[in-house]
């Protein structure tokens, strides 16, 4: 069992809601699905919601299938194919505006429809003109009402594409959410009973999204890469839920921190530990360690319920394999110098101008680790405190070479070399290197028995 350091205990939250709040609810005149919709295979029809080997948080009751992937259909543009070029005829579509294949409606709007028969198909169009992510729906079926919901996007090359099929047992409310960038869409409507009476359906538009989305659900997870890189987000509706994966294939200790810099308790973090989802405190470094191989740590993010929502306000979720190591460290210059032996303190690193550093950070299995935040730390009587900020590439290995100003020595020395005698000026410093959360007793240069390495900075040398 896997052991993560300060949490407090779990907790799972499950909030939903009844029917989309919306705008008036009109009625629409039936629009029956043309020909070209005969042919829709849809990417799942499966009854139920998207299957998932974790418990997922859900705002939406009818939430049946999340989709973000595309399958082209079987409908092709109708053209001449005898009289032009094939590069002429799609020159020609990418061109053309999309014509509607269904009566044109709104977003943001629930739209009432009666007058159904079973085995009737039943069409609509409307418009996404910016990304959004979207929740098409059907509500309020009577006992003897029995739709399927397909959303389907129309193509700029003319062909129709499935989004996914909601086809939820009776007359249970129909739903999907996508992904949609602007573009033509249909909702598609299947009547596997009907006696006519009234139902809704609507399209909610919600263009407030981070880079992330779709991310609603485990199953579409986004998926941090193994470099540490920050996965910057935000809450578009107090509906919205943001769902991270993390793989440690070598089941090596990890590391996590959710940054909020505005303090105002806006977000829920959890993270599942294998049988609940445990709240994480924000502003606060997590250890995991004792972990499988290998092993996938799933976080999510969702509103706080007692806050108001901004979208404006982003968060930084961070997670990556945990600095506990490090070695092939290397400090010194290319520089062509006489080293000096008589000084007031052992000059354990002697440079003029150039200064070559270089470490190697690994995590707990003795893997390099990438995107780790290496410090090299230097001083001299004549340089005030610096630090030399690297992050640690593929092979773990973090190194720069920093450019030394001229200086005028407050020591001097003489030392013997290939005949001659020199004469050396210099000033005293020393050197450490630090890794950004961790224990500088177990991870880089300096610690509590050896705080740092001494550095001679050679200012001139001349032959006597």
């Amino acid at each position: 069992m896997h052991k993560i350091r300060v949490f407090s205990s779990s907790c799972i939250v499950v909030c939903v809601l009844g029917s989309p709040s919306l705008l008036a609810a009109p009625s629409v005149p039936l629009s029956s699905a043309p020909a070209d919709f005969s042919k829709i295979e849809t990417i799942s029809s499966g009854k139920g919601q998207a299957a998932s080997t974790q418990p997922e948080k859900t705002y939406y009751n009818f939430e049946a299938v999340p989709v973000r992937s595309y399958k082209p259909l079987e409908r092709q543009p109708k053209v001449d194919a005898t009289s032009e070029t094939d590069t002429q005829i799609q020159s020609k579509i990418a061109t053309s505006a999309i014509t509607p294949l269904c009566t044109t409606l709104s977003t943001d709007t629930s739209y009432t429809l009666d007058g159904t028969t079973t085995g009737g198909s039943y069409c609509y169009h409307f418009e996404i003109t910016q990304r959004a992510k979207t929740q098409v729906f059907l509500t309020g079926q009577n006992a003897n009402t029995d739709f399927a919901l397909t959303l389907v996007r129309h193509e700029e090359d003319d062909t129709l594409t499935s989004l996914g099929t909601s086809d939820q047992p009776g007359n249970a409310d129909e739903g999907l959410l996508a992904l949609t960038q602007p573009g033509n869409y249909y909702w598609l409507m299947d009547a596997n009973a009907s006696d006519g009476s009234a139902f809704q359906f609507g399209a909610i538009a919600n263009t407030a999204i981070d880079a992330h989305e779709l991310n609603d659900a485990v199953s579409l997870s986004t998926t941090i890469p193994n470099n540490r890189t920050p996965m910057i987000g935000s809450m578009d509706s107090a509906q919205d839920i943001d769902y991270f994966s993390f793989v440690a294939e070598n089941g090596q200790d990890l590391q996590l921190r959710f940054t909020d810099t505005y303090s105002q308790n806006e977000w829920v973090v959890e993270y599942f530990t294998g049988t609940a989802w445990s709240s994480l405190n924000t502003n606060t470094l997590y250890n995991l360690n004792d972990l499988p191989t290998p092993y996938t740590l799933h976080v999510r993010v969702s509103p706080n319920p007692a806050a108001p929502v901004n979208p404006a306000h982003e968060y930084e979720l961070v997670v990556g394999a945990r600095v506990t190591a490090s070695d092939s460290v290397d400090v010194g210059s290319d520089e062509n110098l006489v080293r000096m032996s008589n000084t007031p303190v052992f000059l354990t690193d002697q440079v003029h101008n150039e200064l070559n550093w270089s470490m190697r950070v690994l995590d707990s299995r003795g893997n390099p680790v990438e995107g780790a935040e290496v410090t090299f730390y230097y001083y001299t009587n004549d340089i005030p405190l610096t630090g030399d900020t690297v992050i640690s590439k593929s092979s773990g290995i973090a190194s720069n070479t920093i450019s030394l100003p001229d200086c005028i020595g407050s020591y001097s020395t003489t030392d013997y070399s290939g005949g001659y005698t020199w004469l050396s000026e210099f000033n005293v410093g020393e050197w450490w290197i630090r890794v950004k959360d961790t224990d500088h007793n177990d991870v880089g240069v300096g610690g509590d028995n050896y705080p740092a390495v001494t550095l001679g900075h050679v200012c001139d040398q001349t032959i006597q």
